[in-house]
């Protein structure tokens, strides 16, 4: 029989790894706190339950798809209480891009339990994973991995970064990294917009010089529409990610003036109720003024939208 594979948090993440495991084979069980993404996670073949403890009493390996560690410790150490309902020998397999101190004390906190809490974190949009091509940044060792196979389903690469929390932190250095490349692309076209020249014309420039980054394949097109509907990450969850960045910057003493700038464009964006759409949606600090957040966040799909995202 195949095995059963839990995933708590049925958003985009959530549901574009659970195809990739249905379809690798698995068999997948599934809890999100929203009836409407067990809904559309059951039309993709996933055992949709209304109990987080199902899927901890069916599985062995679980993802949790989470927001943020505060979920994670909310989900096991709350009102639900999830962590003393794991059977003795699961492996939870921590997708979410949070605060590696906390990622660590929970690691330390479960062994007694008998479970194994792996921060793998994941680089990439949910269109990325559902594509295969997505990056796992692991704090585990290779030698000691039990998720090689399950993670192999729907990533290019993985590496292993050693202890617990490791894998937070490469995320956060990551992502610092993405986060800036979309910046650039996005203050760039807004500049040549503003100068009359045709975004999409620029971005074919760029793509053919050293200029050239994948932020202008995967962001550029939808900041040239201003289209940021359906979202592949949502800029909430990037302007998240600079909070955290910023914080464990902060605890080494390294200097981050350009993440500091884009966390107060992220934070003047959300204010302007762009939160949920694509992180594409960081062109908005620099393009022509728009009337609202619907306007802006406009796209061809005739303005569908999407689960809320998980990490990314």
């Amino acid at each position: 029989m195949p095995q059963t594979v839990g995933i708590i948090g049925l958003g985009l993440m959530g549901q574009a790894i659970a195809g990739r495991l249905a379809r690798a084979g698995y068999r997948v069980c599934g809890y999100d706190l929203k009836a409407e993404a067990r809904q559309r996670a059951a039309a993709q073949g996933v055992d949709a339950v209304p109990d987080a403890r199902d899927v901890a009493s069916r599985a062995s390996a679980v993802f949790l798809c989470l927001f943020s560690s505060d979920d994670r410790r909310r989900l096991l150490w709350g009102d639900q209480a999830l962590a003393e309902s794991f059977r003795r020998g699961t492996v939870l397999l921590d997708i979410s891009t949070g605060r590696p101190a906390d990622l660590v004390e929970d690691h330390w906190r479960l062994l007694p339990l008998g479970v194994r809490l792996v921060d793998a974190c994941i680089s990439g949009s949910s269109e990325r994973v559902a594509e295969g091509q997505a990056v796992a940044l692991i704090g585990d060792c290779e030698e000691d991995s039990t998720c090689a196979e399950l993670l192999a389903t729907f990533c290019k690469a993985l590496f292993y970064l050693g202890a617990p929390g490791s894998g937070c932190t490469a995320k956060l250095v990551v992502n610092t990294a993405m986060g800036l490349n979309r910046l650039v692309v996005a203050e760039t076209l807004g500049l040549a917009t503003r100068l009359g020249l045709d975004p999409v014309q620029v971005l074919d420039v760029l793509r053919a010089g050293d200029a050239y980054s994948r932020a202008m394949d995967t962001k550029g097109p939808r900041m040239a529409e201003r289209s940021y509907i359906p979202a592949a990450a949502r800029l909430s969850q990037h302007a998240k990610d600079v909070d955290l960045i910023l914080e464990l910057a902060g605890q080494v003493g390294a200097p981050m003036p350009l993440s500091n700038a884009h966390q107060f464009l992220l934070g003047q964006l959300t204010v302007r109720g762009l939160g949920d759409l694509d992180n594409a949606a960081i062109y908005e600090a620099f393009a022509p003024e728009t009337d609202d957040a619907e306007e802006a966040g406009r796209a061809s799909s005739g303005g569908s939208t999407q689960p809320h995202e998980d990490p990314p």
